[in-house]
């Protein structure tokens, strides 16, 4: 009997770890500090949900890219479009915040990007990003975002903030 139990344990810690394997999404929690989940596109490019401090609309998403995304300018960022596309569904534009090699959807009045980007991704499984920092240069990244909502739940759980969509 006892070895029976201890099989059935080791066969459901072998399922979870095989659950928390078959998703892309990473978790990373500083000391100190909030959770953020990413997940890497196969050109390198990032998919970070973080906040910076705990609090109310503190969360935000961010597209790392490989490279440069807008040239130095004085202003802190530049807000430029974007299209996503999640799964097979048509493409939806947006408008976010671009910097040296990122761009950030963020939930600050009067933005609201990220709420419209949260509110695919919760159930989405891939999702493509097209970033358009300047006339006639499109910058692209494909990731696998299977379990979103997961990650989702956890970085607003952790920043203590409630998540925009359900």
């Amino acid at each position: 009997m006892r070895y029976l139990m201890l099989g059935a344990a080791l066969a459901a810690v072998s399922a979870g770890a095989y659950a928390q394997a078959a998703s892309p999404w990473q978790y990373y929690e500083p000391a100190g500090g909030t959770m953020q989940a990413g997940v890497v596109a196969a050109n390198g490019a990032q998919l970070i949900l973080k906040c910076d401090k705990p609090g109310k609309e503190e969360v935000y998403a961010v597209v790392v890219t490989p490279e440069k995304l807008v040239p130095p300018q004085n202003a802190d960022f530049t807000t430029r479009p974007i299209n996503l596309r999640f799964d097979e569904e048509g493409e939806i534009e947006d408008r976010w915040r671009f910097y040296d090699s990122s761009a950030v959807a963020i939930d600050k009045k009067p933005a609201k990007s990220l709420s419209r980007l949260l509110g695919e991704l919760v159930d989405a499984k891939k999702v493509r990003f097209r970033l358009n920092p300047e006339r006639a240069r499109w910058v692209e990244a494909n990731f696998d975002v299977t379990g979103a909502k997961e990650a989702i739940d956890r970085v607003y759980a952790s920043c203590k903030d409630t998540i925009p969509v359900q």
